[in-house]
């Protein structure tokens, strides 16, 4: 299901987040100092839960970039590890030496080619630009340390230019400053390749950003640094929601993903198992049609009732292959006579040199004629296959429920234990078999599908197989 329209991050989870990041102001309380010591040491120690929120925020981002592959996340993700990793160390400087806190916090000289980077970075992110990097967060951390180790230099030696702009020189900066962040919100408001909540909120934590030191630039006071810590804090607030929630809407579309795949696995299967089944049928029709065609042919041919028979068995099995080539679909259930269909194909065995043993028999079933063919032809080759030279009976009868069940025995090894919960499944087969474990399977679901059953009777001792064929009787009167 897909996130609602403002990205399924609600105000409480802002406001908590919110709290979070200022509750340094709560605990400072408990520190033996002066007033203006406490709220100096709140307002650095909530900057420097803000800067890393922003380092948080840069994580999730790469993280969903994994999942998604998303560049524009990608590019987010380093911008927001080059912004945080150039401003950490002077957070935790500030701890102990405030001008160098208050020296990032401001607008400055050094921060408009930072800022004209992050500007960059953001605008590839708008354009979807591919990444040409393995980890976009990490090379953003790279570019944004050495930014600030380079800015560290400078602010030892006295030689950043920022330290002496004063005036109107640090109003120009700052509307330099101003107007770049500016252009960088118009490019990622204008981007469709991002959801439209998302830039909302990168917006506004931008805008954040830029306000919450044009607020610390000028003449310091307690007002106007707490009032510069709020701002930032809201920023933050907002761009580690809009994080959270990408990442999880990731998560949620990967999972959609996998779902899919393995949608479209599970019918590429079926699909493959499905013509590996009619191949398994065309084999079985067309090897029936040669058998019956090289009886008719060879030596003369049986003559009489026999010759009757295999011509019945020809003209059956062609137009059941006609039927599967031109993909008419399978006959309709219709009365059917088991003795009709079943002399045919142990007659076309016996000449195979098969023992199999076939008692006449009155029934008639309701049930699809080539289907039921098909399994009974299953049964019989699986018996000489599996049990060559071996005596088979076929016979039929009628059950107290009104069905008839047709049971094909024979004397061979039978079949082990071990295969016994899976001889009807895909691939179900003992080891060395020449089968391939699809016969079976096939003449079951041949089964189910005319309200019938193949099962496998338990003998109770060893050696020998009996397959019960299981079919619905035909009622009397039926033509």
């Amino acid at each position: 299901m897909a996130l609602p329209i403002t990205g399924g991050w609600s105000w409480r989870g802002s406001i908590l987040m919110f709290a979070v990041l200022l509750h340094p102001y709560l605990l400072v309380l408990a520190l033996p100092s002066t007033g203006a010591e406490r709220l100096h040491t709140a307002d650095e120690m909530s900057r420097l839960l803000a800067t890393n929120g922003i380092l948080a925020a840069a994580v999730i981002l790469k993280y969903e970039w994994r999942l998604t592959r998303r560049a524009s996340t990608g590019w987010l993700a380093m911008a927001l590890g080059f912004q945080a990793a150039q401003t950490i160390p002077f957070a935790l400087l500030s701890l102990q030496a405030p001008a160098a806190g208050r020296f990032d916090s401001v607008v400055g000289t050094a921060q408009v080619p930072a800022t004209v980077v992050v500007l960059a970075l953001v605008a590839m992110a708008a354009r979807g630009t591919w990444i040409p990097v393995r980890n976009p967060l990490t090379t953003g951390l790279l570019l944004g340390g050495a930014v600030a180790a380079a800015r560290l230099v400078l602010f030892r030696a006295g030689l950043d230019p920022s330290l002496a702009l004063d005036g109107p020189a640090r109003v120009v900066d700052a509307v330099l400053v101003a107007l770049v962040v500016v252009a960088t919100i118009v490019v990622l408001s204008r981007s469709h390749l991002l959801p439209g909540w998302a830039r909302l909120r990168f917006g506004a934590f931008l805008g954040c950003l830029v306000a919450s030191r044009l607020l610390a630039t000028g003449s310091p006071s307690q007002l106007r640094s707490a009032l510069s810590v709020l701002v930032l804090v809201a920023g933050v607030a907002a761009l580690l929601g809009a994080a959270a929630v990408m990442l999880r809407q990731g998560i949620r579309d990967n999972v959609r993903q996998l779902a899919t795949l393995a949608h479209r696995a599970a019918a590429a299967e079926v699909n493959v198992r499905d013509g590996r089944e009619r191949m398994h049928e065309l084999h079985a029709t067309v090897a029936g049609i040669a058998q019956a065609s090289r009886l008719l042919l060879h030596g003369g041919g049986p003559s009489g009732g026999q010759r009757r028979r295999l011509e019945a068995l020809l003209d059956s099995e062609m137009a059941r292959l006609e039927r599967m080539l031109s993909r008419r679909g399978r006959q309709p259930v219709g009365a059917v006579c088991l003795d009709e269909l079943l002399r045919p194909l142990v007659e076309t065995q016996l000449t195979l040199g098969a023992d199999i043993d076939l008692e006449p028999t009155p029934l008639r079933v309701l049930g699809r004629a080539d289907d039921l063919a098909e399994v009974v032809h299953i049964l019989l080759s699986n018996a000489a296959r599996h049990a060559p030279g071996a005596p088979v009976t076929v016979r039929a009868s009628r059950t107290t429920d009104g069905r008839t069940e047709v049971r094909v025995a024979d004397q061979g090894p039978g079949v082990p234990a071990s295969l016994r919960a899976s001889l009807f499944t895909w691939g179900g087969r003992r080891a060395g078999s020449p089968g391939q474990g699809i016969g079976l399977q096939l003449a079951k679901r041949l089964m189910l599908e005319q309200a019938g059953n193949l099962t496998l009777e338990d003998r109770g001792r060893p050696g020998g197989a009996t397959f019960v064929l299981t079919i619905p009787s035909c009622p009397p009167g039926t033509p």
